[in-house]
């Protein structure tokens, strides 16, 4: 008697990749998300963005300056002199807050970390205010 020899194969019924469907979610839920607003809350989407950017620029800017201060830059090179000068009309309000630790010409500048702190939260205040006052639509 002859042995016959079992094997077990795994049989998978797929179709192949192009007899299936294109599911284009993310296309299809963005254009009915953006078809849900209306022109105030695009445009109100737009000024958050900006404010969002100019409050990005302005921390990059301060936190450059804190850099080259504690890097004890000189002040007499012209990119140093760019960034002291553009960052000391947004840094005057907290010039005298606190004393600046400084050591052989190394100067932690605190107030401009407290500037960039307050800053940041003056910035979230004003996009919350204006999509709490502009953000829903009155009836």
């Amino acid at each position: 008697m002859p042995r016959e020899r079992i094997t077990r194969e795994r049989v998978t019924r797929e179709r192949p990749l192009r007899d299936r469907p294109v599911v284009e979610r993310s296309v299809e839920t963005r254009s009915f998300r953006e078809r849900e607003l209306s022109d105030r809350q695009i445009i109100l989407r737009k000024i958050t963005r900006f404010v969002w950017w100019a409050t990005g620029v302005l921390e990059g800017l301060i936190g450059l300056r804190v850099l080259l201060r504690m890097m004890a830059a000189n002040p007499g090179n012209p990119f140093a002199s760019f960034i002291y000068a553009l960052t000391d009309l947004f840094l005057w309000p907290f010039r005298t807050l606190v004393a600046n630790p400084a050591s052989d010409g190394i100067v932690l500048e605190v107030s401009s970390v407290i500037a960039m702190m307050v800053y940041l939260v003056f910035a979230w205040v004003v996009v919350e205010l204006l999509w709490l006052l502009l953000g829903r639509e009155r009836v």
